[in-house]
This record gives structure tokens, C-alpha cells and sequence, in this order.
């Protein structure tokens, strides 16, 4: 995140029921603003006073469409040479309306409002209404006013990623809109950035790489609407052509291989067709049987087409009530093996929309806040094109598969050394 050392101060000003919502944004705000803070009101016995701001010598704001309130532009940003402390009221319309009223100190402060505008573009709530903005937003567009366009680029850069992130947590990649022309933040144009961070490469060398996965992205393009699919995205970064080798579903995370010239695409391939490269993942399921170990179940690739062997090794790694965390081992590459052999065991992946079970990915959604595929490919083995010697590598999870495990009490984690070793293998018949 951007630090920014600006001289206005915001003050967030919100009702204690609202601190625990997943959904505000206001506070992640204040994790770019060190010179900012959060105050929170509602609370029994320690009433809020917001009078002690006006013997700091700033000159005091409230960002609220209350009676008398002026519209903040450049005329009234700098109408008074003193530093601006921004009152905003955090929550909906009527909790800050409660807020501008009943906070004491508030009504002291200068009303000001945002030029009419359009609505949010971003998807987070589904506003009609001219200034229906989520919170971050409004508290970057008040800034840009008063502290210049480059800061507002820089927020919604920030503001961007979450709304991407929170996107792709559901399993599916939006469409956002493009910042403006020109706009830059501290590091770099906001516009190469738009994708978020670079893709988090977990090997490289002259002969091949391999990159630890969102969920969310499709790899190749055709499969969606992505404009920008991960094959490209990596090209782009690395600055040449390279070859994929295998798939990950759009909604799957972990460890993705790439070749870096035909020839190795071609041995690498091999590789895959004589079975000797081992994916191993890490799924949550609905249930938990240690006696769960193979499913032999052949698979069709579509509806109505033959069915083909396919063999998937399982192994229970740890259990919260009624959901168990499985190591998943592959034998063979059919279309959905994992998720589908899951399925026909009666264990349904979290987060799995086409072969889960709903109630429990609500269950998710609305008590963890997760709302992938809980599903993460953590290590692939194989042997080097090149070398001939073996290459294990070890796909970390995303911050909020592992936030989700913590919090499941489930001790994992494929860089501690609590995870146990990876089950043996043998070959299909």
C-alpha cells in the first residue's frame, strides 16, 4: 500500500456495530493515511466527543450532504490557509445521518459535500444514486480535491486490488472500470498496474518457471471474457514467449508450470503423459473419513462422451466439526478429477459452485467470509528438462485460505513443519 504523508488528517467516525463488518471500507482507507484515525461511537459508557479537534488549530470538515453543506472543490479547499481535518461518518446513509447528528462536536464542524457525480462503478454495492459511493471512494475523491489528483489516483489504485480481490475470492474475475488517462501513483502508471501485483513466481530459470496461481484467473485466452488472461500476464512480465504445460481451473490457486522454449515444453509434456509428475492439493471438504484414501472412478470429459480411467489419492489432514482438509494426489489429468472424485465420495469441495452443495458455501460466505473453491495445488514434483535432477516446489497458500484454516483451528501449512509428508504413490494399473 502507498504511505501518504499528507497534511490533511481524516477522522472516520464509525458506529461500533459496524467495526466488525467485512464489508466496510472506510478503515483499509485509513491503512494508506498514517496521518489519519479511526473513532468509534455507540459504545456504553465511553461516549465519543469530537470537541477536542477544534484546539488543534485545523480547520474542521464534516463530509456529510447534511443541511447548508457546500460542495468541496478548489475554491473551498483553500479558502483557509489551516490543515484540514475531514470528519467523514462511516456506515449507510442513515447511520451517518445519526452520526452528523448525535456525535458531539460534529455540528461544529464546516458540511461539506462532493460534486454530483456518477454512481460507483466498482460492484461492491449496487448504488443508483448520485453519490452512492463506498466510503474509501468518497474519502479519495474529497482528497483529491484538497490534497491533489495524484493522491485520488493512488487510493482507488489500492481501492482497485481490493475490490479485484474480493472478486476473485468468489471465483469470478469482474470487469472494472480504467482509471483516468494519466493518472500515476507513487511507482508507476496506474494503468500498467491495473491487474494488481506482478504474478508470484515460485521458480525460474533459463528453461522454465513456475508461478503460484490467484484463483479467479483463467490461464489461456477463449476460455472467458478476461481481457487479459494469466498466459499474457506472464509473458508481459517476463518479457518473452513461453509455453504451458498443464491447467488449473479458473477457480483453482496453487503451483502452475510454464516452459520457456519448445523443446522443453515438449519433454516437460512427456513428463505428464508418462505420469511422473506429481500434483499434490490441499481441499476443504464437507466431511471427514480417514478411511477415504482412492477413488477409482472413471470420468467422462463431457456429457454423453466415453469415460476414461481416472485414480485420485486422498489423504485426511486435519478436521474442524463436520469439514475435513484432504491432500488430493492426482494419477491422471482428467477434466475436474479432483472436484468431480470428491463429489462422487460424497465430500463436496467448499466453494465449488458446479459440483458442491450451496448451503454449505453460504455457510462460508456468510460465517468466514471465504468464497472460493477451496481447492490449492501446494507442490509439484517433477525432474528437470535439463538437469535430470528432481524439482519439488511449494505453492505458499493465499493469505485467505490460510486465514480460514487458522481460524478452523487446522494446523497446515505446506512451509511449517507440522504438515506431515506427502502420502507415497503408486502407479495406475
Amino acid at each position: 500500500m502507498p504511505r501518504l504523508d499528507l497534511r490533511t488528517r481524516v477522522v472516520l467516525v464509525m458506529h461500533q456495530n459496524e467495526v466488525v463488518k467485512p464489508s466496510a471500507t472506510g478503515p483499509l482507507a485509513l491503512c494508506c493515511l498514517p496521518n489519519s484515525e479511526r473513532l468509534i461511537h455507540g459504545v456504553l459508557g465511553h461516549p465519543l466527543d469530537l470537541n477536542p479537534l477544534f484546539e488543534t488549530g485545523a480547520r474542521v470538515l464534516v463530509l456529510y450532504p447534511g443541511e447548508g453543506a457546500r460542495v468541496l472543490d478548489e475554491v473551498v479547499a483553500e479558502g483557509d490557509p489551516r490543515p484540514i481535518a475531514l470528519i467523514v461518518p462511516d456506515g449507510n446513509w442513515r447511520q451517518a445521518q445519526r452520526a452528523a447528528r448525535r456525535v458531539p462536536g460534529v455540528e461544529r464542524a464546516e458540511p461539506v459535500v462532493l460534486a454530483p457525480g456518477a454512481p460507483t462503478e466498482w460492484g461492491i454495492r449496487l448504488e443508483t444514486k448520485d453519490g452512492g459511493l463506498a466510503t474509501f471512494e468518497a474519502i479519495a475523491r474529497a482528497l483529491g480535491v484538497i490534497e491533489g489528483p495524484e493522491v485520488e489516483a493512488a487510493m482507488m489504485h489500492v481501492f482497485r486490488l481490493m475490490v479485484k480481490e474480493s472478486w476473485e475470492m468468489r471465483g469470478a474475475t469482474p470487469i472494472l472500470p480504467e482509471p483516468a488517462d494519466g493518472a500515476t501513483v507513487a511507482g508507476g502508471d496506474v494503468a500498467a498496474q491495473a491487474d494488481g501485483e506482478p504474478l508470484s513466481i515460485l521458480y525460474e530459470d533459463d528453461a522454465l518457471v513456475v508461478i503460484n496461481k490467484p484463483a479467479g484467473t483463467l490461464v489461456h485466452r477463449g476460455w472467458g471474457d478476461d481481457d487479459e488472461p494469466l498466459l499474457q500476464r506472464l509473458r508481459d512480465q517476463l518479457g518473452q514467449r513461453l509455453h504451458p504445460i498443464h491447467r488449473l481451473d479458473r477457480a483453482t490457486s496453487g503451483a502452475l508450470l510454464f516452459g520457456k522454449s519448445s523443446a522443453v515444453a515438449r519433454h516437460l509434456s512427456d513428463q505428464f503423459a508418462a505420469r511422473t509428475v506429481i500434483k499434490r492439493y490441499i481441499a476443504l471438504c464437507r466431511g471427514h473419513d480417514p478411511a477415504l484414501q482412492v477413488v477409482d472412478h472413471p470420468l467422462a470429459p463431457e456429457k454423453g462422451e466415453e469415460r476414461r480411467p481416472a485414480v485420485t489419492h486422498f489423504r485426511l489432514l486435519g478436521h474442524h466439526g463436520r469439514y475435513g482438509l484432504y491432500e488430493a494426489t492426482p494419477l491422471t489429468g482428467r477434466v475436474h478429477q479432483i472436484r468431480r472424485h470428491l463429489k462422487h465420495a460424497s465430500h463436496p469441495i467448499i466453494g465449488d459452485v458446479r459440483y458442491g452443495k450451496g448451503e454449505h458455501n453460504r455457510i462460508f460466505r456468510d460465517h468466514y467470509a471465504f468464497g472460493r473453491l477451496a481447492l490449492h495445488c501446494f507442490r509439484l514434483e517433477l525432474v528437470h528438462p535439463k538437469t535430470g535432477e528432481p524439482l519439488v516446489i511449494d505453492a505458499p497458500l493465499s493469505v485467505e485460505f490460510a486465514a480460514l484454516l487458522r481460524r478452523l483451528e487446522i494446523d497446515w501449512d505446506v512451509a511449517s513443519p507440522h504438515c506431515p509428508e506427502p502420502a507415497p504413490l503408486y502407479a495406475v494399473p
